[in-house]
């Protein structure tokens, strides 16, 4: 067994062992949140819980809007422009610290009219100051890995995710023992775990990331060419990220935190689906893009499509496997105190069949990012109105089938502008899975 570990870490070349430890380092991460919430939804009641998510629903929606598309423009740059890295980076690190400083001076505001009782922050009263730093180590930590997968040295995310695990399981632990005494300030708690996981990678993805430094420094051409690409692109993930969460939004707006923890836990989507879809797409976009740049639009097509069904032979047994132990694992993970979570976690499965891969990437790789906003705005607006009249038609399941249409009826868009919709679905009918 160890022989094979150790030769996992050996293999560094070849596309399919370059995903697959973008893919274990997914994991690594991915676990970590869920080890998380299995540690604190047992400690937590059911409503502290639901704050708990809450906050981390806020973080990841709110993330995407504040970025701007700036990793986004730094991934398609680096892959078209190698030996401008720097240039780019250290743009890309000035903006995102100017955009901290600009939201800490926004809470610092709101803050201050909690205290003098003008407006109400909650239970995110001070706690609120420190947003600015995981919207920082996010971008940091997510702009450095796609610059290792475009160096083609993905073996080091394998590698440094194993020592973030083990001192963010210490930091766990010590939480939980004297959770006791410090009850009131779960909230910090949480927020300082999502710092100390993107921190520590962000910190190791930098120090051992050759050729790359820590310079922030604004390059107006640079700058505005990410601005370029990347509006356009941020536009369609945020409307894309919104669509995606707009279920949770609606049960935080209308239902109390006892209902949106139990909602969160059915919406639980489990980590390998969206870590091999990452992986595998990260992996061939650089190929993709250089595809299109040659003019063989046709090999970049074939290569999304075969990797598509490639992760199709992976997930959907695993869908099969996760309906069918439904209920003994989310009682593992969370208690049977969110029994009432099963039939939506069950719901939201059927949503992982298109967790095989990133389908707006196939428009990203030809930079036709406003054709990505475009389709994105109409699925935002579809999954408002449908979800909404299945929430009063069947309650809180309804809105899980409005997610699902939704994300149907966008990836089968981006298919259709492709000229892919037909080979799509005779390559999967051919395919044994």
């Amino acid at each position: 067994m160890l022989n094979r570990i150790k030769k996992f870490f050996s293999i560094q070349s070849g596309s399919t062992a370059q995903s697959l430890h973008i893919a274990f380092s997914q994991a690594g991460l991915a676990a970590l949140f869920l080890l998380i919430d299995f540690v604190f939804s047992k400690r937590l009641s059911v409503y502290q819980f639901g704050y708990w998510k809450e906050l981390y629903f806020i973080l990841n929606l709110g993330i995407p809007l504040l970025s701007l598309g700036l990793p986004e423009g730094f991934k398609y740059f680096i892959a078209k422009s190698e030996r401008e890295k720097n240039q780019y980076w250290n743009s890309l690190l000035g903006a995102v610290l100017m955009i901290a400083f600009a939201l800490w001076v926004v809470i610092g505001v709101l803050n201050l009219l909690h205290y003098f009782d003008i407006f109400s922050l909650g239970e995110y009263y001070l706690v609120s100051l420190l947003f600015p730093l995981p919207f920082v180590l996010f971008v940091l930590n997510k702009s450095l890995r796609y610059f290792y997968i475009n160096q083609a040295i993905s073996y080091k995310l394998s590698l440094l995710i194993i020592p973030v695990f083990l001192i963010v399981g210490a930091f766990i632990y010590l939480a939980v023992n004297n959770l006791q005494a410090i009850m009131g300030y779960f909230l910090w708690i949480a927020i300082l775990l999502y710092v100390t996981i993107f921190g520590l990678l962000s910190l190791l993805f930098l120090v051992f990331a050759k050729g790359i430094g820590f310079s922030p420094r604004l390059k107006l051409d640079y700058l505005k060419a990410m601005f370029g690409y990347g509006v356009p692109l941020y536009l369609a993930s945020f409307v894309g990220v919104l669509t995606m969460n707009l279920d949770k939004l609606i049960v935080s707006v209308l239902e109390s935190k006892t209902v949106f923890a139990i909602f969160a836990v059915g919406a639980f989507e489990i980590p390998l689906f969206a870590m091999l879809s990452a992986a595998f797409s990260q992996q061939i976009f650089p190929n993709m893009v250089r595809q299109i740049e040659q003019g063989d639009e046709r090999a970049a097509k074939q290569l999304w499509l075969n990797t598509t069904i490639k992760v199709s032979y992976i997930t959907y047994p695993i869908i099969l496997l996760a309906m069918l132990f439904a209920e003994p694992l989310l009682f593992f993970i969370y208690t049977d105190a969110y029994a009432e979570s099963v039939i939506l976690f069950k719901t939201y499965l059927l949503v992982a069949l298109f967790r095989n891969n990133s389908y707006g990437i196939l428009l990203t790789a030809k930079a036709k990012n406003t054709i990505i906003t475009k389709y994105s705005l109409y699925t935002l607006i579809f999954n408002l109105i449908f979800s909404l009249l299945l929430y009063i038609i069947i309650g809180l399941k309804g809105i899980v089938l409005g997610t699902l249409f939704s994300t149907m009826f966008y990836n089968f868009s981006v298919l259709g502008k492709e000229k892919l919709l037909k080979k799509y679905f005779t390559n999967f009918l051919k395919s044994p899975i």
